[in-house]
């Protein structure tokens, strides 16, 4: 999984990995069609990071009770055929500050009833319980980014400009 960086904001490499960014079970939720039972476990490029509620200058997978920090650069767990930073050093990098940035991970369906979720240029981007970028207003307050480009089946990336 991955975030492409289009107008870069500030990569942030001060925290540290929760165990958690190690442990996330990432498929089985609504989330983009390409994550199933072989998608690493782990932080997945593209996802929302949190900040760790009594930790300091340490990140977690967000849920809807955190507040976010940025997204995710990179997959925490790396793929097996390349260098392993992430669990070498126990830290990852995070974007923020206002970047433009395209992810493959987002949710496409809706928690509360399970209809279809639909991604619209210049709609609010919100977090999700599972730590995705969601349209859907019910699942977080925080408004992560602006949709700048809507997926679709030739381009599946969803383009936004960030808001933290």
């Amino acid at each position: 999984m991955s975030l492409t960086i289009l107008i870069r904001g500030q990569l942030n490499s001060i925290p540290v990995l929760s165990d958690a960014c190690f442990t996330k079970q990432n498929y089985d939720v609504n989330t983009n069609t390409t994550l199933s039972i072989n998608t690493p476990r782990g932080v997945l490029g593209g996802s929302i990071a949190a900040a760790s509620a009594g930790l300091a200058y340490t990140v977690v997978p967000m849920t809807t009770s955190l507040m976010p920090v940025g997204l995710f650069v990179n997959d925490a767990a790396g793929a097996a055929f390349e260098n392993s930073p992430a669990v070498a050093s126990g830290k990852v990098a995070v974007m923020k500050a206002m970047a433009s940035v395209e992810v493959d991970v987002y949710e496409t369906r809706a928690a509360n009833n399970g209809s279809d979720l639909a991604y619209a240029e210049g709609l609010p981007l919100y977090g999700s319980a599972q730590g995705f970028l969601s349209t859907e207003t019910t699942a977080s307050a925080v408004v992560i980014g602006v949709v700048t480009k809507a997926p679709s089946t030739s381009s599946p990336t969803l383009g936004l400009d960030m808001r933290i």
